[in-house]
């Protein structure tokens, strides 16, 4: 005979239960009888299993201490492998209920088995009928004298409230253990997102460098070949000099043997004979090395561009590279609330005491004292450099073209804001939510600002010494405009403008 439980997902099967039934009888009977029921304890309330159902991982427990667990549980587990379920769902083991009742009508029939006998009172040899609060001990009766003042729970009663302690602390410890998992893979998934970010910046410096690596090892490379063919043109031309001396040198002594043969001659007729030939080839000889008297060419290599302090002339053309070109651009004046006044062209602004009759547009700032700028990003990166001298207060960063610009407006990330701000002259704030106090050694006079578009990147420098304040990052969606307060003018305090300069990339 075969019987099958299925419950949800899961199939038990047992065979053979005649088999099963008398393997029992015969283990019950034996003297290991109280061992063999410890199979058959619930792990939750370590009673024999009251109405025994089975998990899908297999394990059992008394139907009601299941429950009780579950009720208590956003997520139903296992209480003894932990495992987790998608629902709470279990099936009654009928099969192991009968076992669980054999073994204890064989028990009784046999009477008390020795573990029971561990349990009788030391003293009188009792069956505890009692439990000490105060002591937390089982007593029998005859106990109770020794336990004066002491208050008494019943067996039964003292059994229900601690396994409702235990029950409690268990849940307690299991929600304590779910906690402690999510954070460690919270601080799993961190680390993983460090080394990758520290992965990716890796080859960001090294893309950067490489750049510059590119430009000294190509100015080198032209100097060398600006060398090289300076050598080539000075000794071309001492070179052929020396060729055209060494021609000079040949006629010379060709000249001179002729000489010396005319000189040697006996015959004085045919020595006048050809004199006057000779005369005549003697005088082009002489205005010949009057006209072309030789000298040495002493061109030399240009030593002040080869043997120069080459790093300040690379630095100074490094930097003539690399610094981008600042030019002004312009605020938005529909934007700007109507005591922004402007000057220059539109690129520079201050606080004005008087309130100019603006028309009330959806896009003009009011009551807050902003302005944007004309040119919006959505893409690539870019930086902004901002004169903030003099000024005691200021808001200055990157806004989304959506913000709120009427009432109060909360300047935070998730708002559309990535701004840093100063107040009271000294007191810097990277306006975050919550803000963050920044701390500043040295005043800036100008403040650069940079917008990496798909880096998620907003960051804050001071712009003579590229020192780092702050880093915003997020995921940019829509166009952003640079953004400015210049703060209210407050009796000759905070009157300076604030000028807005991009720098191309």
């Amino acid at each position: 005979m075969k019987v099958a439980l299925q419950a949800g997902t899961f199939l038990l099967v047992v065979n053979e239960t005649e088999t099963l039934k008398q393997s029992v009888s015969t283990m019950a009977s034996s003297n290991h009888a109280g061992d063999f029921m410890e199979e058959f304890i619930c792990s939750v309330c370590l009673e024999l299993l009251n109405v025994p159902v089975t998990l899908e991982c297999g394990h059992n427990f008394c139907k009601s201490c299941i429950d009780r667990v579950w009720e208590i549980e956003k997520q139903p587990s296992c209480p003894e492998c932990r495992e987790e379920f998608t629902a709470r769902k279990y099936a009654m083991n009928r099969l192991l209920a009968n076992v669980i009742k054999r073994v204890q009508i064989q028990c009784e029939k046999e009477g008390p088995n020795p573990c029971q006998k561990d349990h009788l009172c030391m003293e009188h040899k009792k069956r505890p009928e009692l439990f000490c609060e105060e002591d937390e001990v089982l007593v029998c009766s005859l106990c109770v004298p020794e336990h004066r003042g002491h208050n008494f729970l019943t067996v039964q009663k003292a059994l229900e409230m601690y396994k409702d302690k235990l029950t409690t602390f268990l849940s307690h410890q299991q929600s304590s253990l779910k906690h402690f998992k999510e954070v460690k893979y919270q601080q799993e998934t961190k680390i993983s997102e460090i080394r990758m970010h520290a992965t990716n910046l890796h080859f960001h410096i090294i893309s950067e460098f490489a750049n510059l690596h590119q430009f000294l090892k190509v100015k080198e490379e032209n100097l060398v070949q600006q060398l090289k063919e300076e050598e080539n043109e000075i000794l071309k031309e001492m070179e052929e000099n020396l060729s055209k001396i060494k021609e000079d040198i040949n006629a010379f002594q060709e000249s001179i043997s002729s000489i010396q043969l005319q000189v040697q001659r006996q015959d004085a007729l045919t020595f006048l004979k050809e004199m006057k030939s000779f005369s005549g080839r003697y005088r082009k000889t002489l205005c010949f090395t009057s006209d072309n008297d030789p000298s040495v060419v002493a061109n030399d290599l240009s030593l002040g561009v080869h043997k120069s302090p080459v790093q300040y002339f690379v630095w100074k053309e490094m930097e003539a590279i690399l610094k981008p070109e600042v030019y002004n651009i312009s605020f938005d004046t529909k934007t700007a609330h109507p005591n922004v006044i402007f000057a220059e062209g539109l690129a520079s602004i201050t606080y004005g005491y008087v309130r100019k009759q603006l028309p009330d547009n959806l896009e003009r700032f009011d009551p807050t004292i902003y302005v944007v700028g004309s040119n919006g990003f959505t893409s690539g990166r870019h930086y902004c450099e901002v004169e903030v001298a003099n000024k005691t207060k200021w808001v200055l960063g990157v806004a989304r073209e959506s913000i709120n610009r009427k009432g109060k407006i909360t300047i935070s990330p998730e708002a559309g804001f990535w701004t840093l701000s100063l107040s009271n002259g000294n007191e810097y704030t990277a306006n975050e939510s919550p803000a963050k106090a920044l701390s500043l050694s040295v005043k800036p006079h100008k403040i650069c600002v940079y917008l990496d578009y798909e880096g998620g990147q907003v960051s804050f420098y001071t712009a003579d010494s590229m020192s780092h304040l702050y880093t915003f990052r997020d995921t940019f969606t829509g166009r952003l405009y640079p953004i400015i307060s210049p703060g209210i003018y407050n009796v000759g305090i905070n009157i300076e403008y604030s000028n807005l300069f991009n720098l191309k990339p």
